[in-house]
């Protein structure tokens, strides 16, 4: 585990799942107002560092008001249930389009081991979160944290149907969840992530155009830092049109999720970067898959299939 004050009074957390390979994977972050406010809390199996790195700062449970993730994903919201058991004060906030799914995790769970194979189980068994302390995070809702200190909730669909990010108007801070992608601050390297079944490539980009509108100064990432280089938004748009039209020319050609990985890293020098790491390369070849799934479901933006 580990927790650093990145502003006035925001931290970042990074639990370190104890998982091979996970240092810098996951980034939690910590508004530290009147009102305390947790975003991502990661797979269950990092609940425990969670933990750790809210005793570090001095927060005692029952001082956390709010606990937030950007979708229901269980490398993002996979240990809620098991964290707010811990939290008696905290109310939790999620999309509507999730809501169900993490009072009733069945099938979240079941689509998590469809999705990751034996790998769901190092996450973690999601458990349910109680009704009584959901909050539907809808658009412009505003998280009051204390005099001037108010985060409020954006829509941003696209990695998933059910996505949320954070800004923060004062600061012209915005917390992307994976709205625009996954930015690894340490290798400086930028990539697309576009699981199946959820994403949408005309969503995201629509997403990008809303955070870009408010003119951040800032970017936070759930995948994993932060950065004032806001013109990544308009680089991510372009890395998912050229990983989209690369994946839709192998796959009419008939060729593996492999192989087509392969061409992109012929062009995309973050991903050839990135692909030294055996967790990344499996995310991005997932990415991969997900942008086949898109194209099946929907065919190529502008008609062409």
């Amino acid at each position: 585990m580990e927790v650093k004050k990145i502003s006035k009074d925001i931290y970042l957390l990074d639990p370190t799942p104890p998982i091979e390979g996970f240092k810098g994977f996951l980034a939690s972050y910590i508004f530290l107002g009147e009102k305390v406010l947790l975003f991502e809390v990661g797979p269950t199996c990092a609940v425990e560092g969670v933990l750790e790195g809210l005793r570090e700062v001095g927060i005692l449970p029952k001082d956390i008001s709010y606990v937030a993730v950007s979708h229901i994903h269980a490398d993002h919201a996979g240990g809620a249930g098991t964290l707010l058991k811990s939290l008696p004060n905290a109310k939790f906030i999620v999309h509507e389009k999730g809501a169900p799914h993490m009072v009733n995790p069945q099938k979240l769970w079941e689509s998590t081991k469809k999705a990751l194979g034996s790998f769901a189980e190092v996450y973690g068994v999601i458990e349910p979160v109680p009704a009584e302390k959901i909050v539907v995070g809808t658009e412009g809702l505003t998280l009051n944290l204390g005099e001037e200190f108010k985060v409020k909730v954006l829509e941003t669909p696209g990695h998933a149907p059910h996505h949320l990010s954070l800004y923060r108007e004062d600061t012209g801070e915005v917390f992307l969840g994976e709205a625009g992608g996954v930015y690894i601050q340490y290798l400086g390297a930028l990539r697309p992530s576009t699981p199946p079944p959820g994403f949408n490539f005309t969503q995201s980009l629509a997403s990008l155009e809303k955070i870009r509108k408010l003119n951040p100064k800032r970017l936070y990432y759930t995948h994993f830092g932060f950065t004032e280089d806001t013109e990544k938004l308009e680089l991510y748009g372009e890395k998912l049109r050229l990983w989209l039209n690369i994946v839709l020319k192998g796959y009419k050609e008939g060729k593996k999720n492999v192989d087509i990985f392969n061409e992109i890293l012929a062009v995309d020098r973050d991903a050839k970067r990135l692909a030294e790491n055996e967790r990344e390369k499996f995310f991005m070849i997932n990415s991969v898959e997900g942008m086949i799934f898109y194209l099946k479901k929907y065919g190529y933006p502008g008609g062409e299939t």
